[in-house]
């Protein structure tokens, strides 16, 4: 039973780097290339496109983890194994730093985003002259905070995916050694040998 656990968290930590460089190398190449420029008219509208797929990835990634930590919690009581304590430090780091960009991060970027093409999302408002010049405004601001975040959002997943190599790699050892069982102390016996 240890080894089918062992094996399943080394297909869920490989599915989990797959699925990460994917979005980290194949899609952040196609959201930035010239052809999704022309076939996406107007910028927010590549953005939304970009904002769907996230929210779907951030699901998968939330899924793997929890999928890796109850591996870890089954594989540590079942195959009577030691704690494993560098695998569950790296899931730790690695799901905090996922929550903290799909809870955190993302939900920022998102209304910096709205903020950011007022004559998208705000259509009615920027009809009226006051409104317009403070939206305008704000969507200069909302610009340089989006891309702030939107780069500290990037360095943090390239941070998440360096973390993921060596969670894959930690997964991919030979099994730890089983717990050791303490031997039952024998009793000492005294004896006071007879004065003669």
């Amino acid at each position: 039973m240890a080894n089918i656990l062992r094996h399943l968290a080394l297909l869920n930590a490989g599915v989990w780097l797959g699925a990460a460089g994917f979005m980290f190398i194949v899609a952040y190449t196609i959201f930035t290339t010239p052809e999704m420029d022309a076939s996406m008219q107007s910028r927010p509208e590549k953005g939304l496109a970009g904002n769907i797929f996230f929210h779907r990835f951030y699901l998968m990634q939330y899924a793997c983890a929890g999928v890796a930590s109850l591996l870890l919690f089954l594989e540590w009581k079942i195959g009577k194994f030691d704690f494993p304590k560098w695998r569950f430090g790296l899931l730790i780091l690695i799901a905090s730093l996922v929550l903290g960009g799909g809870l955190w991060i993302n939900p920022k970027l998102e209304i910096l985003f709205k903020k950011k093409y007022p004559e998208h999302f705000f259509a009615e408002a920027m009809k009226d002259p006051n409104e317009a010049g403070r939206l305008k405004d704000e969507a200069e601001h909302a610009k340089a905070e989006h891309d702030k975040w939107h780069r500290i959002s990037e360095g943090g997943y390239g941070g998440v995916m360096l973390l993921l190599l060596f969670f894959f790699a930690a997964n991919c050892r030979q099994p730890p050694k089983g717990r050791r069982t303490r031997k039952p102390r024998q009793k000492v016996e005294f004896r006071l040998l007879p004065f003669r």
